[in-house]
């Protein structure tokens, strides 16, 4: 049973790289097939959204303005409203995380077409500086982890100018990105969304759990689990096969450090060092997923080299921390402490 029970794992491992790799050209949706800056403005009623999150927020009228390749200068009717949960508490964010909505009609013939609402990440507090660095710091943890596979949310970095029309169009101006949709990901990857809340890890895809577990402990994230399916979502390609574990929501990341703690947090704490909260395995059972990362850190390093628009600083401590969870992972006495004897199931 178990040798049946292994072969099985690596049939469906092999097919979802395959998968993988041949993802039909035209599935990515337009708007998320370069990696090019957007110029946005939107003009909202920006002192309305900040009072409107409750349990439930409204959408409130508002107007998008952008660049199109075909028409030029763009302007279409969009509804926003606050979105999250810990970031939508004026608490912690004076600038809450918005979901835009677009109109069928209003969007036809855009780069905006095919997006009927989108998720869009945004800089917190509008007073400190740093807080558009950690934006741009998430965006890029994105980004690192489309490198490893398909099954990743993508995304779009925007400057976005915010001119709000409740308070004599006061402006303001800022880095933000864009989400994928949930279900356009899963579409891509030939699989549709599983809504569960709980997942038992053994039954998840195993490399993909493996995977997302590395890269999480990599970037010193552990705020994710699959028990209660906690900053994740899961994607089913069919009865047989076990579902893919897809995350998101980076901002808790030790290597971000972002100071949700002090003051803006309501005294909210967070464990910022590297745990590994993926399976448990042998020392040598992890090498081929270390040989896997070995193979994509050029591009990774390349991710944040090329980037034109994070502080030197933070680029070289974020380069220090992955040269880090390199020089681990090449350390068989330090690949047995971090993830064989620290490891719980």
């Amino acid at each position: 049973m178990k040798v049946l029970s292994t072969f099985f794992s690596i049939i469906v491992s092999l097919s979802l790289l395959g998968a993988q790799n041949n993802s039909p050209d035209g599935q990515v949706r337009e708007l998320f097939s370069s990696d090019s800056m957007m110029e946005l403005t939107i003009f909202l009623e920006l002192d309305s959204i900040r009072a409107d999150v409750g349990e439930d927020p409204s959408y409130h009228d508002a107007v998008l303005e952008f660049n199109d390749p075909i028409k030029s200068l763009t302007r279409i009717d969009i509804k926003v409203r606050a979105r999250g949960s810990f970031r939508k508490n004026p608490a912690n964010c004076d600038f809450p995380l918005l979901k835009l909505k677009f109109d069928k009609t209003d969007r036809k013939g855009s780069i905006f077409e095919n997006i009927k609402d989108i998720k869009l990440v945004t800089h917190c507090q509008s007073g400190e500086s740093e807080f558009e660095q950690f934006v741009l710091q998430e965006y890029l943890i994105y980004k690192g982890y489309n490198l490893f596979t398909d099954f990743s949310f993508r995304v779009r970095l925007a400057r976005i100018t915010y001119v709000n029309t409740s308070a004599d169009m006061d402006s303001l101006t800022r880095f933000a990105f864009m989400i994928e949709d949930v279900n356009d990901m899963a579409e891509r990857n030939n699989g549709e969304i599983l809504e569960i809340s709980s997942a038992p890890a053994d039954r998840l895809d195993q490399h993909h759990f493996l995977l997302m577990s590395m890269y999480n402990y990599m970037i010193h994230n552990t705020d994710f689990s699959a028990s209660i399916v906690h900053n994740l979502e899961l994607v089913s390609l069919n009865h047989f096969q076990p579902p893919v574990p897809v995350p998101y929501d980076f901002d808790w990341s030790g290597i971000i450090d972002i100071p949700y703690d002090s003051p803006y947090a309501n005294n909210a704490t967070r464990y910022t060092g590297r745990r590994y909260k993926g399976p448990c395995l042998k020392r040598k059972e992890f090498e081929e997923i270390f040989i896997f990362m070995k193979e994509n850190k050029r591009s990774l390093y390349d991710n944040y080299w090329d980037f034109p628009f994070l502080d030197e600083e933070i680029r070289a401590r974020i380069m220090h921390e992955l040269n880090l969870f390199y020089i681990t992972i090449d350390n068989p006495n330090l690949v047995r402490q971090e993830f064989v004897k620290n490891c719980v199931d």
